[in-house]
């Protein structure tokens, strides 16, 4: 099961790469003016804090409209299973932000650093305008 959800977000991460390829978009570290770099971060905070409370419907709730019906309750059992094999959460280290511009609409993310007991996560949280999530993986 573990395996399969690794297989799942390294999968996740292919086809995010891939669309951006195919589609031409243009990834950079500047961010549009709709987006904030501090708030961004202390969203991206908020929502791994979410995530780590076994609350799916209100993890759910975060992200756009059009990807809610893909989440799963199993997809996030899963990830409650990887953060049982991390440990305890310990604290926030380092965060970056990118912006990123597709089809006339901006997007940003934020790769955050997070130390836990056992062992540190990278998570990759991904927004759009509206700061509804578009992405959530961790490594």
């Amino acid at each position: 099961m573990k395996r399969s959800f690794r297989k799942w977000m390294g999968m996740m991460v292919c086809l995010l790469l891939a669309a951006c390829m195919l589609t031409g978009c243009s990834l950079g570290s500047g961010l549009a003016d709709c987006f904030d770099k501090d708030t961004l971060i202390q969203q991206a905070k908020e929502d791994i804090q979410l995530a780590q409370s076994n609350d799916f419907e209100g993890w759910k709730a975060r992200f756009a409209q059009s990807l809610q019906a893909q989440l799963t309750e199993d997809v996030y059992t899963q990830y409650l299973g990887t953060l049982e094999t991390l440990g305890a959460f310990q604290e926030f280290g380092k965060a970056a932000v990118v912006g990123q511009e597709q089809d006339g609409e901006n997007y940003a993310g934020v790769v955050i650093q997070v130390d836990y007991a056992e062992k540190d996560a990278k998570y990759s949280l991904g927004y759009d305008e509206d700061m509804n999530l578009i992405q959530f993986l961790i490594q």
